[in-house]
């Protein structure tokens, strides 16, 4: 395994050192001031980002230079630069940072925030946790997304619930679906109050954060994805799918789509945990529609349980100016630029500025922003297995739908996914390991 990931290696450098030796040599600017490269994902306008603007007109002596890159393609872009030896100064990227610092592929930035006593306590804990691998910090948190409990209150009192009393826990939301479930006359489901596997956020992971999950065992390399929280979560949603049935869930859920298609928005699911830039879809999509927005239920007697990860700004292994890149990002992160970017966006990012989200004219500017505000104290990171994230995910929901249609137990699902995960952390881990000794994280000093 070492013997061939030496090859590999080998290969990739040299292939560096062939694009390093001919690449024809960048142009300086004539302007004399110092210009830093900012490549990040293209949103749905290839607008230059508020923040570089600003950041540009501010000073005279630091340029960014922004360059958009497509979704699909911006992880193979960024590697390739990397490699090649000439990488940008800044990334704005989304996909886990461990996966990018554990190849050596960011500039850790433990130096700067120890010499410019910077306040990472601006940052919500879930997001700040997202850019940290090893216990060092290899990026700052830009946005996220938050979460929160919406529900339509004309479906509510149509079943007799009080429109103004959204469920607390999630035995509630039980009690309240059912009452709200309508078929037709041919036993069809044309109604719901809620489905738990319809949305971007799992049910059952939510509940078993509630319950105090732990993934991995004391080691922190061994994966614990059987385990009696999650069980009892899996369990839970699999008992709320059983009393409608799975497959007249599907064929129910067969005509969702987007926009005024979508569950909530056509009126056909009552209750779901959407994000804050749900929102703006529903104002566009179904400006009649009356809903609330609450906290996330709570298991039993759990507290409240969100999730949220974050879009990242990172110095790549290898940029020429780095403490011009750094000095942009702390600028991007900060409170009035996330305050003046929340009031210009087209795409409902949140600030990851908990100082810009919890301010009164951010929280007046979007409804329910008290709610969304405080769900991000209680959010999770998404990024379970940061080492072995895709693969997680990919896992987790396999063994969820053998449950689900009965070909396995919760507990025998969950082995069985887990032994795949294990796997894919040994090779990581193994990987991690054999770079640590070629080469050490680069840093800003």
């Amino acid at each position: 395994m070492l013997k061939k990931t030496k090859k590999i290696l080998l290969i990739i450098a040299g292939l560096a050192l062939l694009i390093f030796v001919f690449a024809p040599a960048p142009q300086k600017p004539s302007d004399g001031k110092q210009h830093i490269r900012y490549w990040s994902v293209s949103g749905i306008k290839e607008e230059i980002p508020l923040s570089v603007r600003k950041f540009n007109s501010m000073q005279d002596s630091v340029v960014v230079d922004w360059t958009p890159l497509p979704f699909m393609e911006h992880e193979k872009k960024v590697l390739t630069a990397i490699l090649s030896g000439d990488p940008p100064d800044v990334i704005g990227m989304i996909s886990p940072v461990a996966g990018w610092s554990s190849r050596r592929a960011l500039v850790m930035l433990d130096d700067v925030v120890k010499r410019d006593n910077f306040d990472s306590t601006k940052f919500f804990p879930a997001l700040w946790q997202e850019v940290k691998f090893n216990n060092h910090v290899f990026a700052l948190p830009s946005h996220s997304s938050s979460y929160a409990f919406f529900y339509n209150k004309d479906m509510f009192k149509e079943a007799g619930l009080n429109p103004n009393k959204p469920p607390a826990t999630w035995d509630e939301v039980k009690q309240y679906s059912k009452k709200i479930a309508k078929r037709n006359e041919l036993g069809n489901i044309t109604q719901i109050g809620f489905i738990p596997h319809y949305g971007n956020v799992q049910t059952s992971i939510l509940i078993a954060f509630q319950l105090g999950v732990n993934y991995f065992k004391e080691d922190g390399k061994t994966i614990n994805l059987a385990n009696p929280e999650l069980i009892k979560a899996v369990n839970w949603e699999v008992d709320f799918i059983n009393d409608y049935g799975l497959s007249d869930l599907a064929a129910f859920m067969a005509g969702f789509g987007y926009a005024n298609l979508h569950g909530f928005n056509s009126g056909k699911v009552a209750m779901m945990v959407l994000d804050n830039s749900f929102v703006d879809q529903i104002e566009r999509y179904a400006e009649k529609l009356n809903f609330g927005i609450a906290s996330i239920p709570a298991f039993e007697n759990s507290e409240t349980a969100s999730m949220a990860g974050c879009w990242w700004l990172a110095i790549p292994r290898g940029a020429k100016y780095k403490n011009a890149a750094w000095d942009f990002m702390k600028f991007a992160t900060s409170k009035d630029l996330q305050l003046s970017e929340a009031e210009s966006m087209d795409e409902m990012l949140y600030p990851a500025n908990r100082f810009a989200a919890g301010d009164s004219i951010y929280l007046n500017s979007v409804k329910g922003g008290e709610i969304f505000y405080s769900q991000m104290d209680f959010a999770y990171s998404p990024t379970i297995v940061p080492m072995a994230h895709g693969v997680f995910w990919r896992e987790f929901s396999m063994a969820r739908e053998r449950v689900m249609h009965n070909v396995q137990s919760t507990e025998e699902a969950l082995k069985q996914a887990e032994k795949v995960i294990q796997a894919e952390l040994d090779k990581a881990i193994s990987y991690e390991e054999y770079v640590n000794t070629q080469m050490e994280y680069p840093k800003v000093q």
